[in-house]
């Protein structure tokens, strides 16, 4: 049972998100939006997740931190397993499936994925983030994907920061003993648009200087999508 967390300060990836956790196939699933902003219509969201099943819509004001928010979701989640997902990426429908299959194959108290594609919406081109990290203990992920058993967060909160919460998170997860693995690349796809739209304020250039680029195409989730027993 999953326990999905989404912050967001954005209404134009409403649909977007709705539509990363409607596909997801593992279930039972939950679903906590929380909206990073005073300026967000909350009355719309809840009108849009009626159509959904097992969705909370809540409000925190600008002034409260991304960190924070995250907190506020895991304590709202009913479910042992906490999934952080991005408004504005790409989840396909057996990510969740893949995750908690490794939950059950490893030892491991949190799992997400450190190889990851990444696709560039404005030039087509489709890459792989730091290849060779696939199926393997590590001492990161991509910040998306980070997917932890509800009792890490009984000694590990996630910090009070705006940017590069998830990383120091995992940081202190290690400090703390915990086992991080990461999947294979599939089912999940960081979607890349202007620099500015990002929290991470993680650089083009430097996305690619630890990436291979794979192809260039319109149609990137069927390269990136791979059906799990």
């Amino acid at each position: 049972m999953v326990s999905i967390i989404t912050c967001t300060m954005r209404n134009e990836y409403m649909e977007n998100l709705f539509q990363n956790y409607e596909r997801q196939l593992w279930g039972p699933k939950e679903l906590i939006i929380i909206l990073n902003s005073d300026d967000m219509e909350i009355a719309l969201w809840k009108k849009r997740a009626k159509s959904f099943k097992n969705v909370s819509i809540y409000q925190k004001p600008s002034t409260v931190t991304l960190g924070a928010c995250l907190n506020a979701g895991v304590r709202l989640a009913k479910y042992d397993y906490i999934a952080k997902f991005d408004d504005d990426d790409y989840y396909g429908a057996y990510y969740l499936t893949g995750i908690m299959q490794a939950f059950e194959n490893t030892n491991a108290d949190i799992v997400g994925k450190k190889t990851t594609f990444c696709y560039f919406e404005n030039t087509g081109q489709l890459l792989i983030r730091e290849p060779n990290y696939e199926n393997r203990f590590v001492r990161g992920l991509k910040g998306p994907t980070i997917v932890f058993k509800k009792e890490v967060f009984k000694k590990v909160k996630f910090p009070h920061v705006n940017t590069r919460e998830d990383s120091k998170f995992l940081k202190k997860c290690i400090r703390r003993g915990f086992k991080i693995y990461s999947t294979d690349k599939y089912n999940f796809t960081y979607c890349r648009r202007d620099f500015n739209q990002h929290t991470s304020l993680v650089s083009d250039r430097s996305i690619f200087k630890n990436s291979s680029l794979i192809t260039t195409t319109d149609q990137f989730r069927g390269i990136v999508d791979r059906k799990m027993d």
